[in-house]
C-alpha cells in the first residue's frame, strides 16, 4: 500500500461521509485517486455512521471494518469467495505444477491462507498499517466459509 493510500483509507475510516473533494484536499491526491480508492471498497454500507466505533478498542475497529468490507456488495463485483478463490487456486496450481515442475494440489482455502501471510510479511514492514490486519482477519474468515462450502458439498 502507498503511502497515499494509506492516508485515504485512514481518513476515510475516521471520516465516513466524506466526499471525494474531502478527500482530495486532506489527503493530498487528486479527485480520480480518491474516486478510484473508494471504488476498490466495493460497498457504501461502510458510510453508515457508527457510533460506538470511537469507544471500541483496535481489535474491534479492525474486526468491524474487515466485516463492512467482506459482507457488503464485493460478491457482485468478484463473485462468492469460495468460487473466486477456487479459480485463482486452479491458476496457481498451473503455474506451479508447469513453471516449477511440482506435482501439488490448491484448493480455495489454501489460497485464502496464503493471502494471510501475504498480509502477514507486510506487517513485517516498518510503520503500522491496520489493512494488513483488516485483510488478514477477512481472509482469516474467508478460508473458514471456502472450508464449510466444501465440505457441505456446496
Amino acid at each position: 500500500m502507498t503511502p497515499e493510500e494509506e492516508r485515504c483509507w485512514r481518513y476515510l475510516l475516521a471520516n465516513r461521509q466524506a466526499t471525494v473533494r474531502d478527500i482530495a484536499l486532506n489527503c493530498d491526491v487528486t479527485e480520480a485517486f480518491a474516486e478510484e480508492i473508494i471504488a476498490r471498497i466495493g460497498s457504501l454500507n461502510w458510510r453508515e455512521p457508527v457510533e460506538e466505533y470511537v469507544s471500541k478498542s483496535e481489535r474491534a475497529r479492525l474486526l468491524d471494518t474487515a466485516k463492512q468490507l467482506t459482507c457488503g456488495d464485493r460478491n457482485q463485483a468478484y463473485g462468492p469467495p469460495y468460487e473466486n478463490l477456487s479459480d485463482c487456486a486452479a491458476l496457481w496450481e498451473t503455474y506451479m505444477n508447469t513453471k516449477r515442475g511440482y506435482s501439488i494440489r490448491i484448493a480455495a482455502e489454501d489460497v485464502a491462507w496464503m493471502m494471510v501471510l501475504l498480509k502477514m510479511t507486510r506487517s513485517f514492514q516498518p510503520g503500522y498499517h491496520a489493512d494488513n490486519y483488516v485483510d488478514a482477519s477477512a481472509y482469516a474468515a474467508i478460508a473458514g466459509e471456502c472450508r464449510d462450502t466444501q465440505e457441505s458439498g456446496g
